[in-house]
């Protein structure tokens, strides 16, 4: 056996593995590298006498235990020089003595043991351990009639309070929710009431709050109401909790009507918190009657409000809607509402997930000091883009793009940071919005009248006139833009969406920023293979899937498109290296390749169409040349019929839509009429080829040519 030389001892002769001692060590004793922190009782120290065993301020060399001595820590019995003694620890595995080797094997078995003995000793332990027995069967892909093992699991632990007890472990929480997962109704509507109790216990339970989001899933409506229902009374104290927060936020947003005005009450003060008034609806509801009462409430609501806000738990959408009650009945309430304002100033980017947080966010905006207006732009800077493409957060951008008075500063606080990321921003439903809202504010062809209004309440809150404003920005924005066009053409006219937002601004730039636009967007619609995509060029044919209000259908089609894609999975492995694992330990497949292969399958190609076939395209053309003739030097009609070879515009005779575009484009110019006549006339075959269609287009361009056979 090997023996071990401390740094700056002298050299230990190792006797083999012995039992660790009973004692700490004086803290004066050499240690061997890599062993324990211990102390020995061998050395004299500061606390030790010179002796036979050295011993300690506790232990000396005539008491029991040998000459090795004890301190107060040991038993009598104890082996001699700090045997293996049993200390009141419950016997946890002891380090070796100075010069012994580990014996690592013996060392875990202790270990385990331990543990095993700790978990014995759990009034619960037999039922659950063979409840996951069962419990390991159930969770394997392959087997079949689950809703029997649930049963099975189900008597097992339908003992007295036990599912109370289990439900908060790591371990029994996952047997608890497999069985909602694959129980029967009945089944799973008994199990429910057995945990509904406890719901407020495990919504903010790490392991627990898991059960509650299966009870959710699975359940079946009237479970789900008695579980919202059973949170009354406790609603502040989950909103204030960072993991029942967002269960509170699921329950908020799936709950009836009653159920939600219940939760706001809750709010309101404590005199709502246990009983539930049916006629207040409302905020202001609650001192209509009384209203010596207002001041009281207010601050009530306002006092519940800060505590969410100090956790930072804004994010929800029961919070935003009490908020925004709140800031509307404080109005008049100059003081209350400036320190609200304040409070929620710097989480306002949190407050743009609903439409109630985006309305309070914008009141928050307008009626905060310049001072927090730069916190709240500071703010929001690093998520604009994401504010931009969200459905409620776009309304939050354009409210405060129209209130501003700095348009320098706005121009590099927001636009700057956006123009980066311009053709994310294009492609995307709300935030072609935005971009519209800053080459057009104001238009009624891309905004609705009532959208426009609530937008323009911001206008009270600034002091430049609104038309000097929008220009000014306009300005600033106008040739960044034209230069992005001019660089890919292409993807602006890509579809009929984008290719509104394109029309839009090519009928409002000017000048050199309409030149460089207008030639490259007419370089790529006279191509002869232009072609754009359908996933976005008009109203597609959809498969509606009618909602499933049997939990059980919803389960059964999910396994059903699981074990369809792992067969997918399976066969596409056949031809790979045999060597190559291709099953986990249990046999499933794994679920990498899973994955990969359902992302591939969740990516189709996207079809093409001709774009001056397209009938949202065909549109997108006229809007632009609708206001061509109007404009000085070369339109884009002009650059559009130069750039047209022979061949494209002999296509483009023989298709309907196409002929529809050329009479747009010569009927409010008469020098393109003329440069449109010459063309035609000077190509024989152009000419007979298009008194030969019978289209509507092609006849109507034939007599604005004055074209007879």
């Amino acid at each position: 056996m090997v023996s071990s030389k401390p740094k700056g001892t002298a050299k230990v002769a190792a006797t083999g593995d012995k039992p660790p001692p009973a004692f700490k060590a004086n803290k004066s004793a050499s240690k061997p590298a890599g062993s324990p922190k211990f102390k020995s009782g061998g050395a004299p120290g500061k606390f030790g006498k010179p002796g036979p065993g050295g011993a300690k301020k506790f232990g000396g060399a005539g008491k029991p235990g040998g000459p090795g001595g004890f301190n107060k820590f040991s038993k009598p019995g104890g082996a001699p020089g700090g045997g293996p003694g049993a200390n009141k620890f419950n016997g946890k595995p002891q380090a070796p003595a100075e010069g012994e080797k580990q014996d690592w094997a013996k060392f875990k078995k202790e270990k385990k043991d331990l543990k095993l003995k700790r978990k014995s000793s759990k009034d619960t332990y037999e039922i659950t351990k063979e409840a996951k027995q069962i419990y390991e069967k159930l969770r394997c892909r392959r087997t079949e009639n689950k809703d029997k093992l649930v049963e099975q699991i189900f008597k097992v632990l339908n003992v007295g309070d036990t599912i109370s007890k289990v439900v908060k472990a790591h371990d029994t929480a996952r047997v608890l929710q497999c069985m909602l997962k694959y129980a029967a109704p009945a089944l799973r509507a008994q199990i429910s009431e057995h945990l509904l109790p406890f719901t407020v216990d495990m919504c903010q339970s790490k392991y627990a709050q898991f059960c509650v989001q299966r009870m959710l899933k699975y359940g079946a409506p009237a479970t789900k109401t008695k579980l919202i229902d059973s949170l009354m009374g406790n609603v502040v104290r989950l909103a204030g909790h960072n993991i029942a927060s967002g269960l509170l936020d699921t329950m908020y947003q799936g709950a009836t009507p009653q159920q939600r005005i219940n939760m706001r009450q809750e709010f309101y003060g404590d005199l709502y918190r246990k009983a539930k008034d049916s006629n207040v609806k409302t905020l202001s509801d609650t001192y209509k009657e009384a209203t010596n009462m207002k001041s009281s409430i207010l601050s009530a609501v306002k006092a519940n409000l800060d505590h969410v806000a100090n956790k930072q738990l804004v994010d929800s959408a029961l919070v935003h809607a009490v908020m925004l009650e709140y800031l509307r009945a404080c109005d008049e309430d100059e003081e209350k509402l400036e320190e609200t304002v304040s409070a929620f100033a710097a989480l306002v980017p949190h407050m743009l997930s609903t439409k109630e947080g985006s309305e309070a966010a914008v009141i928050c905006f307008y009626r905060s000091t310049p001072k927090n207006r730069r916190a709240i732009i500071k703010n929001i800077k690093e998520h604009l883009l994401k504010i931009a493409t969200h459905e409620h957060g776009h309304v939050f951008l354009i409210s405060l793009l129209n209130s501003l008075d700095d348009t320098k500063a706005t121009k590099k606080a927001i636009y700057d940071h956006l123009h980066g990321d311009l053709k994310t921003l294009v492609g995307n439903q709300y935030g072609r919005r935005v971009v519209q809202w800053l080459v057009a504010p104001g238009d009624k062809a891309c905004f609705h009248p009532e959208f426009i209004r609530v937008v323009d309440e911001g206008l009270a809150f600034g002091k430049k006139e609104k038309e000097l404003r929008r220009k000014e920005i306009f300005e600033q924005i106008e040739a960044p833009i034209a230069e992005a066009i001019a660089e890919d053409a292409a993807f602006w006219l890509s579809n009929s969406h984008i290719g509104l937002v394109t029309a839009d601004i090519l009928n409002h730039i000017e000048g050199e920023s309409y030149e460089k636009a207008a030639v490259a967007l007419a370089q790529v619609v006279a191509q002869p293979e232009w072609k754009i995509s359908a996933d976005a060029a008009g109203a597609q044919p959809q498969d509606k899937k009618k909602p499933h209000n049997d939990v059980e259908a919803i389960i059964a089609e999910a396994t059903k498109q699981r074990k369809k894609l792992l067969n997918d999975v399976s066969s596409s492995s056949e031809d790979e290296d045999d060597n190559e694992d291709e099953t986990e330990d249990d046999g499933a497949p794994k679920i990498k390749k899973a994955k990969k292969a359902s992302k591939e399958k969740a990516e189709p190609e996207v079809p093409l169409v001709v774009g001056i076939e397209e009938a949202g395209m065909h549109i997108v053309l006229k809007k632009i040349l609708k206001t061509d003739g109007k404009r000085p030097g070369t339109p884009f009609g002009q650059q559009l019929l130069q750039s047209l070879s022979p061949e494209t515009l002999k296509s483009w005779l023989g298709v309907n839509r196409a002929c529809f575009v050329l009479v747009k484009l010569v009927e409010d110019s008469t020098d393109l009429l003329a440069a449109c006549k010459e063309v035609i006339k000077s190509e024989k075959s152009l000419r007979q080829h298009l008194l030969g269609q019978k289209t509507p287009g092609a006849k109507l361009l034939a007599t604005k040519l004055d074209l007879k056979k």
